[in-house]
């Protein structure tokens, strides 16, 4: 049961369930997005802020626009995941949220640092970050502190090394969420996808650091692209990678949706 201390910090428990896990039966890069998207959302709608009654009483809306996960270790099938989450001060034009997850130990499974907008639907324009926040109780910084700064985002540019196949996501209706449009966590799924079979079975995320640009619908004509920063990244320890989600346009330019950053570790 979530719940919420005077701090303003939530407290959730989510378990491992199989269709979260891989072949390994670890936890999949994409569970993580789910717990950072359950953990703001049911904070969000406790304070009563969450996208239906905002979208019903303003029409407004949530939009993550940047998310950087660390993560310290893959959790097992029917393991829990024990998670704690509150809102920051505002940081530059954005709404930061903090969600860490612990196991039954208190020994440390992730921590994800995600920067939000309040967006005015009518306007198309995101509302300021303090207004954005006035809903939530934010934590004194001796309780709970977690600097929102994720520093500099890389571009496809700064990675040399290189370039795997293109991949073309097939696009399904489970991948459409309430708006109509390409779910977040689903660009999450289709950068992992475009990593061959064997790559990912030597190999697991470290850290993934995620920018969400533009929107994209079904029907859209997509390819994932992915740059290593090294010439032969499967023969590294600790390979990273940068990947872009494109959309084709009627005149054939493409415009970039969805970019993330990753660093990899061995299983």
């Amino acid at each position: 049961m979530f719940r919420i201390d005077g701090n303003g910090i939530g407290y959730d428990e989510m378990e491992v369930r199989s269709a979260d896990t891989d072949r390994f039966f670890k936890a999949k890069v994409p569970f993580f997005f789910s717990m950072l998207q359950e953990a703001a959302a049911k904070h969000s709608t406790k304070q009563h802020c969450g996208i239906p009654e905002m979208v019903a009483a303003e029409n407004r809306t949530w939009v993550i626009v940047r998310a950087r996960l660390t993560i310290d270790r893959l959790p097992e099938w029917m393991e829990n995941v024990n998670i704690e989450t509150w809102a920051e001060q505002p940081f530059r034009l954005f709404a930061p949220r903090l969600v860490t997850g612990q196991s039954d130990d208190g020994s440390p499974i992730f921590t994800a640092i995600s920067h939000w907008v309040v967006m005015d639907i009518a306007r198309k324009r995101p509302i300021r970050p303090d207004e954005a926040l006035k809903y939530f109780t934010l934590p004194d910084k001796d309780v709970k502190f977690i600097d929102p700064d994720i520093g500099r985002f890389k571009v496809a540019d700064d990675f040399q090394g290189h370039r795997l196949p293109d991949f073309i996501p097939a696009m399904s209706y489970y991948d459409t969420d309430t708006n109509r449009h390409i779910n977040n966590i689903s660009y999450v799924n289709w950068v992992c996808d475009a990593f061959p079979f064997s790559f990912l079975d030597s190999y697991r995320i470290r850290t993934i650091d995620c920018h969400w640009a533009k929107q994209t619908f079904h029907g859209d004509e997509i390819l994932v692209e992915t740059y290593a920063d090294s010439t032969d990244p499967s023969s590294e320890d600790e390979p990273g990678f940068f990947s872009r989600i494109v959309k084709k346009e009627a005149d054939g330019s493409l415009t970039t949706v969805f970019e993330a950053e990753t660093s990899w570790v061995r299983r």
